[in-house]
């Protein structure tokens, strides 16, 4: 019971990456804020949660809008009086070339992946500053270090929240608050197939090093060991967790 009693938003929490740290942090005690565009989803996993005997709560939500975001933050405060943990997953992953690409696509990229970091760490991060404790992880991505064709708008969008993580971590250290990245590999959820055929999916996420496909379960063991005491000292951190596709 590694974050017992310990409050936790996640974004994105109603699918994927994000259920499987709501579900990983309700079992190591937390009380979890399962918060996602997809409301009926985010209830689902909430009701989950419930079944485990831990405190949930659902809340729809827009990280890309602020009204929507504060919402987020009153919610969570009328509901459990306090945030630990931050964990912003919430993210698109647009296909199309530079040249093919939208003005509106690219908007929304850098609104929903970076813009939603930025609002939720601006919407919880003086309640944190307030108790001189804190952790913020965000999704980044191995895409952010190495790139992807078709994928420029993502690619530029995921580098800049390793950028934004490093700076916070500075700017929030003196307040005993840790703010990480973690930047997973090709994962074995929904967004990849949005783009890829089966085939294409699993043969991406079978050319590793290591012998294993990653799912959302692998993704979710270190962001619960940064969200723990035992990561006290860790900050600005990027950590890459992807079966040892790239290595930096």
């Amino acid at each position: 019971m590694r974050l017992k009693d310990k409050v936790a938003v996640i974004t994105g929490g109603a699918q994927g990456i994000g259920r499987a740290i709501a579900l990983g942090m309700a079992r190591e005690g937390a009380k979890i804020v399962v918060a996602d565009l997809q409301g009926e989803k985010a209830n689902s996993v909430a009701n989950e949660i419930k079944a485990l005997g831990h405190g949930a709560l659902a809340v729809e939500v827009n990280v890309a809008s602020e009204s929507s975001v504060k919402h987020l933050a009153k919610t969570t405060f009328d509901c459990f009086g306090r945030i630990d943990i931050l964990v912003n997953d919430a993210g698109i992953y647009l296909k199309s070339s530079v040249v093919d690409m939208t003005e509106a696509d690219w908007d929304r990229t850098h609104d929903i992946n970076l813009g939603g970091n930025f609002l939720c760490c601006r919407a919880f991060v003086p309640a944190m500053r307030a108790q001189k404790s804190g952790r913020i992880i965000s999704m980044a991505s191995g895409i952010g270090y190495y790139g992807m064709k078709q994928f420029s708008h993502y690619a530029a969008s995921k580098a800049a929240i390793i950028g934004f993580v490093k700076a916070l971590a500075r700017e929030l250290g003196p307040d005993g608050i840790t703010v990480n990245a973690i930047c997973p590999g090709s994962a074995n959820t929904a967004m990849p197939r949005g783009h890829r055929t089966e085939e294409e999916v699993m043969q991406r996420l079978h050319s590793t090093p290591l012998p294993h496909v990653l799912e959302p379960e692998d993704i979710a063991g270190p962001i619960l060991f940064l969200a723990s005491d035992a990561a006290s000292y860790i900050t600005g951190q990027a950590y890459n967790v992807n079966c040892g596709t790239y290595m930096v």
